[in-house]
């Protein structure tokens, strides 16, 4: 089987890496092989894709990073397009990332390609998704669509196309964390960790006059220059598993990583500081807040907010920096069981794996 695949940031990759071990697996036990080609990170590499950039590269946040960088990712488009017609894949199989991932979508259903895509882009988070969820629909006429969590299947409703449901997040710890450091999580991308990381730093050792204590937590490929931003001051991290068991308490950019932090009840707070451009589109175009995952999802469920926000330009970090409660018992707003509970119902199936593999096999399947 040859598959064509896509995701252009941290979290993706982990979950087509995950879709890509079991698929292979699956095959091997058919007696078949399986061929990939595309774009992703690390862990998708070592399912054996050889990808066509790097994720660093490709791992931009905001509209002035993707203003700053559009010749290169429009050339970068080119090429994979190109590379998706040379492949002829079986199935194009893609995560996230839509302001690639879509057009690629819509160049193989055109050639007629099946397409399995994971997390659709996120209609539920537009105050007034009406053109944005007409053009989806002739984007992705014919696709296959993955939700990771329930919810977000009604704003795509009605589709004539398979639908199905599954995260891909393990169950909520059952005891609260050991750890006893303060762990940063500052994004996954180049360029919202340079922003934010630097005054995060500042803002941390102003509060507790140390930086001693303190773990930053980034991709591998970020390591090295997050390295350079902490100096020696704090300890830069790469394996989650680690930093998650030395944390005490966590700051984190919004993103997948507030649910994972959640999840392992690691008392957290998101911090996003982002450029005026994008924060102005944002207040204009989207819902929030809430931005983070489990706020999302407790409001799912009818409950307050369980993971205090704060979000700003640089300037208004500088003037007016977020409070950093000096009691870890104080981080959070709701209390932690019953938060978990009513997160992890609102999150519905976990098997994201197996519905992932499941409607790849189906797409695949001989008439």
């Amino acid at each position: 089987m040859k598959i064509f695949v896509g995701a252009g940031e941290a979290s993706g990759d982990r979950i087509l890496a995950a879709l890509l071990g079991a698929l292979g697996a699956e095959l091997q036990g058919q007696n078949r092989a399986l061929e990939v080609a595309g774009f992703g990170g690390p862990r998708c590499e070592e399912q054996g894709l050889r990808s066509l950039f790097p994720l660093r590269d490709l791992a931009v946040n905001g509209l002035f990073d993707v203003l700053r960088r559009t010749f290169f990712l429009a050339r970068a488009y080119a090429r994979l397009r190109r590379a998706l017609a040379a492949f002829r894949p079986d199935l194009v199989l893609l995560v996230d990332y839509p302001g690639m991932n879509l057009g690629l979508a819509r160049a193989a259903l055109k050639r007629g390609v099946p397409v399995h895509f994971v997390a659709p882009p996120q209609l539920w988070a537009y105050r007034a998704p009406g053109t944005r969820r007409q053009r989806l629909r002739r984007d992705l006429k014919g696709a296959s669509l993955q939700f990771l969590f329930p919810f977000e299947a009604d704003s795509y409703a009605p589709w004539a196309v398979p639908v199905s449901q599954g995260h891909f997040f393990p169950e909520p710890a059952f005891d609260p964390p050991r750890g006893t450091r303060l762990l940063l999580c500052p994004g996954s991308r180049a360029g919202v960790m340079t922003r934010n990381l630097p005054l995060w730093l500042g803002r941390v050792r102003a509060f507790f006059g140390t930086l001693q204590g303190v773990d930053v937590l980034v991709p591998e490929f970020l390591g090295e220059e997050a390295r350079r931003l902490c100096g020696e001051d704090a300890e830069v991290l790469t394996d989650r598993d680690q930093a998650f068991a030395r944390a005490g308490a966590a700051i984190a950019f919004p993103g997948t990583i507030t649910l994972e932090l959640f999840l392992r009840r690691i008392p957290t707070r998101a911090w996003a500081i982002v450029d005026p451009l994008t924060l102005w589109m944002g207040r204009r175009k989207l819902r929030g807040p809430p931005l983070s995952l489990p706020n999302v999802l407790a409001g799912v469920r009818g409950k307050q907010e369980i993971l205090p926000e704060w979000v700003g330009t640089v300037t208004d970090f500088k003037r007016n920096p977020p409070g950093i409660p000096e009691r870890v018992g104080d981080w959070s707003g709701a209390d932690p069981a019953d938060a978990a509970a009513a997160v992890w119902a609102a999150m519905g199936s976990n098997q994201g794996v197996k519905k992932g593999v499941e409607a790849c096999l189906a797409l695949t399947a001989s008439p």
